[in-house]
Parts: C-alpha cells; structure tokens; sequence
C-alpha cells in the first residue's frame, strides 16, 4: 500500500511540474521579446530584430521630440523605417499616405519610424499624420536598410519584414483577403483615385489605364483608343508599373493597386462609374478593346 502511494505521489509530482513548464513557455510567448544588441565602436547599439521581437523595446520620440510610445491598430500594423538621407525613402514616405487611403484607418495603422532627423517639410508636403512618425535616438539603430517594412500585430511584434516592400504588400494584401475585405478595399481605391486624379465628372467615361512602357499589347491599344471617333467621350488615366523609370509617368507605388484590383494583364482598363461601381477589361483581343469599353460605359457599338 505504501509503495503504492509513493508512486500515486511521484506522478502527481512529475504532473504538477509538466504543467508548470507549460504555464511559464505560454506566459514567456506572450511577453514582448527583447532584441538582441550589439555596441559598435562608435557607441551605437544597433537593434537585431527578428520574427516575434517586439518594437516596443525601441525607445522613440514623436515630431515635436518628446518621449512616446507605439500605437498599434487593431487588426493590421505597418510600420515602415525609413531614413532622411535614403534616396528610394521619398517613395515609401509618398507611399504610405496611398497605402493608408486604400486600406482604411479602420483596418490598418501605418507607422512611419526614422532612423535619423525627422524631415517635417516631407511630412507636411504629403499629408502624414504627425502622430503617426517616430524617430529614434541618435545612440540607437536597427539592423536592417532602409526603407524597409514591417508587419506587426496589435502588440507591435513582427509578423513579417522585407526590404523590398512590393512583397510585404503582397503578404499584407494576403492577409485581408483572409479577412474578406477585397471589395472594401477596391471601393476605397476607387474612392482614393477619383481624389487623387480629381475625378468628378461621369458624363465622360472614366478610365484608369494600367499599362507598362515598351509593351507591344499596349502600343495596339493607344493606336485603338487614339484613332476611336470617340475618343473625346473618355479621359484616360495612365498607370504605369510600379519599376517604371520615366519621371513624368505616375506609377503604382509597389504594385499596390495591381493587387487590389486583381491585374494580371497589361494593358488593363478600370473604368470608374461612381465610387461603388466600376468595371474592370482586362485582357481582351485588341479588336474588342473599343467594344468592351463600350459596353461599360453603356454606349451603343
């Protein structure tokens, strides 16, 4: 009897610490992970960030230098690291008021953190909330180029980070289709592009024309739509691929609005009917392209 209820005992024991051990890895998971550091000879210690760290172990000042913290949205959180001195930054600072019109402030927080001096007049020419931009003290850096991207949950942990920002937009964009928001998104890039190219008037037909420089298929349709009798019953806004290089060209910054609107094709027509109702042709014979728009903007062929 006895032995029996040492061993009756020692399970219990052995049961009581598999369960502790459990307790303190979940409780472990859940407390913001602190990067690990390295001090340069220059005094500076750069933060190694990786997958599950957590930005709140990076003390930040605000745009008037106070000490402050994150705020992260609900659901999705992009936080973008950016430099004053970064040539290819001025994109993604232009970028994120793009990114945040066609997302929503409902579904998204975007976050912009600069390694160095804040540049106010950027913010103030693009129309960034102040309260959105960071900076970190001169004696701190992370260990990553910028721009880069960073996707973080409600508890400023990474989720996903990537340099190259057209695919942190990608894994982002996949996340919201996981959500169902596809279609919320497409009205409110219908609703940003009418903005942005002041779009007011449906007597015309209102075209967005997703074309890339150099493609034969589309040098076929400026050719139709260029010598079309009714030509003058459409206004064509042109967007080129987000790698364009021409600087007159207006580009779709990292290929956002390729993902919202699904394009698989250039050329491709969104035709814009009211913020809710629009069409898209994508691709189509060359010779149909006049019928096709036609069609959408509810003209007899």
């Amino acid at each position: 009897m006895g032995k029996n209820r040492a061993s009756y005992i020692l399970i219990v024991l052995l049961l009581f610490f598999v369960i502790l051990e459990f307790v303190i890895i979940i409780l472990q998971r859940n407390q913001p992970k602190e990067p690990k550091e390295i001090r340069t000879t220059s005094d500076v210690i750069i933060k190694d960030l990786r997958y599950g760290d957590s930005f709140n172990t990076i003390p930040v000042v605000n745009a008037d230098g106070n000490e402050t913290a994150f705020k992260y949205g609900e659901h999705n959180t992009v936080l973008f690291y950016l430099s004053s001195s970064c040539a290819s930054c001025g994109d993604a600072l232009r970028f994120a008021g793009r990114l945040q019109s066609v997302f929503g402030e409902d579904n998204l927080q975007v976050l912009l953190l600069w390694s160095d001096s804040m540049p106010v007049s950027l913010i103030e020419e693009y129309d960034i909330a102040p309260e959105n931009c960071f900076s970190i003290n001169d004696s701190i850096a992370i260990n990553t180029p910028t721009p880069t991207a960073y996707l973080l949950d409600s508890q400023g942990s990474i989720i996903y980070y990537n340099s190259d920002i057209k695919i942190c937009m990608e894994k982002l964009y996949m996340q919201v289709v996981e959500e169902g928001l596809e279609e919320q998104l497409r009205i409110n890039a219908n609703h940003y592009l009418m903005e942005y190219y002041g779009i007011s008037d449906f007597g015309k037909q209102q075209i967005v024309y997703f074309c890339m420089d150099g493609c034969p298929d589309c040098a076929a349709a400026d050719d139709i739509l260029m010598s079309d009798d009714r030509k003058d019953e459409r206004s064509l806004y042109y967007l080129y691929t987000y790698n364009d290089t021409e600087p007159s060209h207006e580009r779709d910054e990292y290929a956002l609005l390729k993902l919202v609107y699904d394009i698989k094709w250039y050329p491709s027509f969104l035709v814009l009917q009211s913020e809710e109702e629009y069409g898209i042709v994508g691709e189509v014979p060359v010779e149909t392209l006049l019928q096709e728009l036609n069609r959408m903007g509810g003209k007899a062929d």
